[in-house]
């Protein structure tokens, strides 16, 4: 019989990783963060916290996290062992799921082209099956088409080869393409340089989960979206030590948004087609951290503000003070996402010459003051402080 100081036995959690996936070993780090919190003690293969779905089959601990079928999900529930699924292919299981919402990353990787210039689209996925790459290279496309423009899909190893088809007739025209995995994005710049196609003036490249010995082994480095896979990793620990307790989430399916894109040479483009607000755009995005006006702007590139105005707003759709106000909030986003800079200090760094105007001017882009935009990062991915 246990007496009142004998402590009870930890939980056993398994887990059904795939550890040669990038994304997959981040969601084991979000797990590890939250048994910090648990003390859970993990089923081992081979000294590796992994479970193979032979061994789930004769295992019989509390609790299993991982890529869960729907017919591991009926087993694990006919012998009463919780189960939270990290497998976007089966989002209707009947159970309980923490998964990367994949619209959002298809509409992030859209609009992050748009606004970098881009009017010529492509997009691949052409060896990933399932709900995963549909869902983003679906929401890549109909967010494009929302803003009137088409997107070519390369279905091939075949059509990468090809990219030189993708080009417009006009010289000087950039084409975005968007890889479902970072792997697929190397082999669209790998096919690009073959070509004698320069990334990215001619391509410029987007790939996603941000594996850094494929983003940055390479010349250029490759532009990635950061999924923060991490954050999936704790949420479904969280979402599982919730039910070991007997409690019943709101909902079974949590989506969790992407992070953020990491820009590296890839994707280091202004495919403006009208060269004077290429260099505007370049000017403050170089100055961003100065108290520069718009008369500046128009000071440093000779040209008559009513001009630019008219043409940035044609090319971009938005004015120059708003270019100006996005790009600032966009740098100090960065800064209070990646330091611990006070607010006082971000306030000078990002061009203001005081916190309230600078508060307001984040209120007016973000929809909440800079200290709450850190907070909510904070908590979101357990940012210890």
């Amino acid at each position: 019989m246990q007496t009142p100081f004998m402590k009870s036995r930890p939980k056993e959690i398994a887990l059904l990783i795939d550890y040669n996936s990038n994304y997959y070993r981040s969601i084991v780090t979000g797990v590890s963060r939250y048994n910090k919190l648990t003390g859970w003690r993990f089923y081992t293969y081979r000294g590796i916290p992994q479970i193979t779905e032979a061994q789930l089959k004769k295992w019989n601990g509390a609790g299993v996290i991982g890529r869960l079928s729907p017919e591991l999900i009926e087993m694990l529930n006919d012998r009463g062992i919780l189960g939270v699924n990290i497998k976007t292919d089966h989002e209707q299981l009947g159970g309980h799921s923490v998964l990367m919402d994949n619209p959002k990353i298809g509409k992030m990787a859209a609009e992050y082209f748009i606004e970098k210039g881009v009017r010529h689209f492509a997009s691949t996925a052409w060896s990933i099956k399932g709900v995963s790459s549909t869902s983003k290279m679906d929401s890549y496309a109909a967010t494009l088409k929302l803003h009137g423009y088409e997107n070519t899909v390369l279905q091939s190893p075949s059509d990468i080869n090809n990219l030189r088809k993708l080009l417009p007739m006009e010289k000087g025209h950039t084409v975005g393409v968007y890889a479902a995995q970072d792997f697929l994005g190397r082999m669209v710049i790998d096919a690009s340089l073959k070509s004698g196609l320069r990334v990215p003036e001619d391509i410029a490249v987007l790939s996603t989960d941000n594996g850094p010995f494929i983003c940055e082994m390479l010349a250029p480095t490759m532009s990635s979206l950061e999924l923060g896979a991490e954050r999936i990793g704790y949420q479904a620990a969280s979402l599982l030590d919730q039910l070991m307790q007997g409690k019943e989430p709101n909902t079974k399916l949590a989506l969790i948004p992407p992070e953020r894109i990491v820009e590296r040479q890839s994707t280091e483009i202004l495919a403006m087609q009208d060269k004077l607000v290429a260099k505007a755009l370049k000017f403050i995005k170089e100055n961003a951290q100065h108290p520069i006006t718009v008369d500046d702007l128009t000071a440093a590139l000779h040209c008559n503000r009513r001009v630019l105005e008219i043409r940035f707003k044609t090319e971009v759709g938005r004015t120059l003070h708003k270019e100006i106000r996005r790009t600032r909030i966009q740098r100090a986003c960065k800064l209070l996402r990646e330091t611990d800079m006070l607010i006082e200090v971000l306030t000078e760094v990002c061009g203001y010459s005081n916190r309230e105007r600078f508060n307001a001017a984040f209120r007016s882009e973000m929809g909440k003051t800079p200290s709450i935009y850190r907070r909510e990062f904070r908590f979101a991915n357990n940012v210890q402080v």
